[in-house]
């Protein structure tokens, strides 16, 4: 293969992995609505979704690994940066794609550590309810104590 065989090669992976970045962070945004929906059973069928997606993404990775390094072997490059953009057909689209996979993730990170933050927050309330309840349970039961102790008994003298 060409050195421009391999750009378009990995333009055309980095595109399929661009596209599943978008979708990962439209099911982010979705996950952000159901969090605060407190909805667990949708918000494991969102995670399933996303955990699908990050699969075939590094299924993706693996195959652009492979033909990034033959790249870089034929051309004698460390990166991509030390390609020319002249140098190569196809080298400029394939940054500018690299970029803008790297700003999807960046978005998608933003709103993972938003989304954590959240189900942080409601954790932490749940946490507090129950304690609470527990505190009252304790206390009730304080109260009911003298309903379980046995009836004292007394002892009545009838000889006098």
């Amino acid at each position: 293969m060409t050195p421009e065989q391999y750009i378009y090669r990995l333009i055309e992976i980095s595109e399929k992995k661009l596209n599943i970045l978008k979708e990962i962070l439209n099911l982010t945004k979705m996950q952000s609505a159901i969090i605060s929906e407190e909805s667990a059973e949708k918000l494991d069928r969102l995670i399933n979704l996303k955990q699908q997606q990050i699969d075939l993404i590094s299924e993706l990775d693996g195959s652009f690994e492979v033909y990034y390094a033959r790249m870089k072997s034929i051309l004698g490059v460390k990166s991509i940066e030390e390609i020319s953009m002249v140098q190569l057909q196809g080298a400029a689209e394939l940054k500018q794609v690299i970029t803008d996979i790297s700003n999807t993730t960046k978005q998608i990170q933003k709103l993972e550590i938003d989304n954590k933050n959240e189900v942080q927050t409601i954790l932490d309330r749940l946490a507090s309810e129950i304690r609470r309840v527990k505190q009252h349970k304790i206390v009730n039961n304080g109260y009911n104590v003298a309903s379980k102790l046995e009836k004292p008994s007394y002892f009545f003298d009838k000889k006098k």
